[in-house]
C-alpha cells in the first residue's frame, strides 16, 4: 500500500516537488525511476539470500529499510538526496517482495496458493488506487513532505505486524553465496534500465544511450557464463527450460509491458483526443486499478478450479483486447472504448497474476522459492520498463489519433507474445480444487 500510494502521488506531484527542491522535472523523474531500478536489480539477489538465511529475516530487514527510507524522503534537502532515498525505498522493496512471496506460498497447501495469491493482489493493488484518489488533495493541503509523514507510520505498522505475526522460516542448506552471479545480474539490470531511461530522455540515437545498449549483451553474456560455470548458481539456467517457469515469465513480462505502456499513454490520449484536463484524465485510471483489485480473487479461484494454463491464457488475452480497445478509442470518437481498455487491462492482469505466480512456484524446489520469485519479478520489471519506453517512443512527437493507435497495436502484438507464453504452461492437478 505504501509503495504503490507514494509512487502514484510522487508521479502526480512531480512539478511541485521539483520546484520545492530547486530542480527540473526531467532530473526529478529519476525519483520515479530509482525505486523500480532498485527493485529490478535487487529482487533476485535478496530472494536468494532469503533462501539461504531465512525469508522472515530478510522480510523484516526489508520492511525496516523500506520504512526508514520512506521516512527520510520527507527530509530530503535537494534533488540528489531525494533520488537517493527513493532508490533505498526500492532496495527495501526488493528485500520484501520475493521473501514475502516465498513466505506466502509456503504458508498454504498447494491447492490453496492461487486463492491466497488472489487476495494478496486484491490488497496490494488497492494502494495505488488510494494514492491516486487522495494524493492531490493531500499535497495541496499540506505540501509534498506530508506524503511521507502520513505513509511512514503505516509502513511502521507493517513492520511491527511482521515481527509479531510472521513465523520464523526455515533456512536453506549452507552453501556459498554466488557473489559473481549476483554482481553480473545487477550490472545487466542496471545497464538495461539506465539505457531505457537515457534513451527516453536523450533519444535512442544519443551516444550515451547507444553505448549502454551496446554494452547490454555483454553484461547478459557475462551473467549466463558465470551461472553455467559455478557449482552453486544463484539462478539455475535450467529453470528457463521448464515450461511452467519460462512460460509465466514470458507471459508476465509481455503482459506487464503492454499493461503499463497503456497506463502511461491512456491519460495522454484522453487529453489529446478527447480534450480532458490532466486531473480528469488521471481520475479515469482508477478504473484500471479497481478492475485489477476486484478481479484478483477471481483469478485465484479460476486458477484453483480451471488450472494455471487456462487462467493465464484468459488474462493474457484480456490484455490483448485492452490494447485493441485503446487503439479503437484513438481512432473513433468514443471515450467508452478507452474506459473499456482500462478495465480490460486491469482485469487481465488481475486474473492472470495468481496463475503466473503459482506456476512459477510449482516449477522449482521449495528451498529456492526466494530466488525463483525474485528472478520472475526482475524479468517482469524489465519487461514493464521496456514496454513503457517502446510504446511512448512509438507515439513520438506526432500525438495524433493514428500515432496513438499505432502504439497500442504494437502493445497488442507484445501482449500476444504473452498468450504464447501462457499456452506453454502445463496445469498441475494438485493445484485444482477438490
Amino acid at each position: 500500500m505504501v509503495f504503490g500510494s507514494t509512487m502514484t502521488i510522487i508521479g502526480a506531484s512531480l512539478s511541485d516537488i521539483s520546484e520545492s527542491l530547486g530542480t527540473t522535472n526531467a532530473t526529478l523523474s529519476w525519483a520515479v525511476s530509482a525505486p523500480f531500478l532498485g527493485l529490478a536489480a535487487g529482487t533476485t539477489v535478496f530472494g536468494t539470500l532469503g533462501d539461504l538465511w531465512g525469508h522472515r529475516r530478510m522480510l523484516i530487514l526489508g520492511l525496516a529499510a523500506f520504512t526508514a527510507a520512506t521516512g527520510v524522503c520527507g527530509l530530503a534537502w535537494d534533488a540528489l538526496s531525494f533520488i537517493g532515498f527513493r532508490a533505498l525505498v526500492g532496495l527495501g522493496g526488493a528485500m520484501m517482495i520475493p521473501n514475502g512471496m516465498a513466505i506466502l506460498m509456503a504458508a498454504f497447501p498447494v491447492n490453496q496458493r492461487a486463492r491466497a495469491m488472489g487476495w494478496f493482489q486484491f490488497a496490494a493493488v488497492g494502494g495505488p488506487a488510494i494514492g491516486l484518489v487522495t494524493g492531490g488533495a493531500l499535497v495541496d493541503a499540506l505540501g509534498w513532505r506530508a506524503i511521507f509523514a502520513v505513509y511512514t507510520p503505516i509502513a511502521a505498522i507493517g513492520l511491527i505486524a511482521a515481527v509479531m505475526v510472521v513465523r520464523p522460516s526455515q533456512t536453506g542448506q549452507a552453501k556459498p553465496v554466488d557473489i559473481a552471479g549476483a554482481l553480473s545480474l545487477v550490472a545487466a539490470v542496471v545497464v538495461l534500465m539506465v539505457a531505457l531511461d537515457r534513451g527516453a530522455t536523450l533519444g535512442f540515437d544519443h551516444p550515451v544511450a547507444l553505448a549502454l545498449l551496446a554494452l547490454m549483451p555483454a553484461t547478459i553474456w557475462m551473467f549466463v557464463a558465470i551461472e553455467r560455470r559455478t557449482a552453486h548458481p544463484m539462478v539455475p539456467l535450467e529453470w528457463f527450460r521448464l515450461r511452467n517457469y519460462a512460460g509465466p515469465v514470458v507471459a508476465s513480462a509481455t503482459a506487464n509491458a503492454a499493461y503499463m505502456g497503456g497506463f502511461i499513454l491512456a491519460p495522454q490520449l484522453l487529453q489529446v483526443r478527447y480534450g480532458y484536463t490532466l486531473t480528469a484524465a488521471t481520475v479515469f485510471l482508477v478504473v484500471r486499478l479497481i478492475s485489477f483489485s476486484v478481479s484478483s480473487p477471481v483469478g485465484g479461484r479460476l486458477t484453483a478450479t480451471r488450472g494455471e494454463r487456462w487462467t493465464s491464457c484468459l488474462g493474457s488475452v484480456l490484455v490483448v483486447l485492452a490494447m485493441v480497445s485503446f487503439a479503437a478509442g484513438a481512432l473513433v470518437d468514443a471515450v467508452v472504448l478507452v474506459i473499456l481498455g482500462l478495465a480490460l487491462a486491469g482485469g487481465g492482469l488481475g486474473v492472470a497474476g495468481p496463475a503466473y505466480q503459482v506456476s512459477v512456484v510449482g516449477a522449482v524446489p521449495m528451498d529456492r522459492l526466494g530466488a525463483a520469485t525474485g528472478m520472475f519479478q526482475t524479468i517482469t520489471s524489465l519487461g514493464t520498463a521496456a514496454g513503457v519506453q517502446v510504446l511512448v517512443l512509438a507515439v513520438g512527437e506526432n500525438v495524433t489519433g493514428m500515432a496513438f493507435a499505432s502504439a497500442f497495436w504494437l502493445g497488442a502484438a507484445v501482449a500476444a507474445v504473452g498468450v504464447f507464453g501462457a499456452l506453454a504452461i502445463t496445469s498441475t492437478n494438485s493445484n485444482l480444487a477438490k
